[in-house]
């Protein structure tokens, strides 16, 4: 009698074990893909923002080019004509 009651608790204490690996494991793989989602949503706002920057810098680059400026001034000087 007290070999099957051991059995039982040994039987309980397996399938306990097991459960909460499982459970450790669906927690950290849920972890793990929240934690990818905001490095990958870092990476795109990061892309985003370089590609706003460059074309800054070209609108900036097209502004004070000498050619875009001599024509403002062409431009400018006709209109008072």
């Amino acid at each position: 009698m007290i070999v099957t009651v051991l059995n039982a608790y040994r039987y309980i204490f397996v399938v306990l074990v097991i459960f909460l690996v499982l459970v450790s494991a669906v927690y950290l793989r849920r972890e793990e893909n929240c934690a990818f989602y905001k490095f990958r949503n870092g990476q795109v706002k990061t892309t985003r923002l370089k590609q706003q920057l460059w074309q800054k810098q070209l609108q900036l680059e097209s502004y004070i080019n000498p050619t875009s400026v001599s024509k403002t001034v062409k431009d400018k000087v006709n209109e008072k004509k």
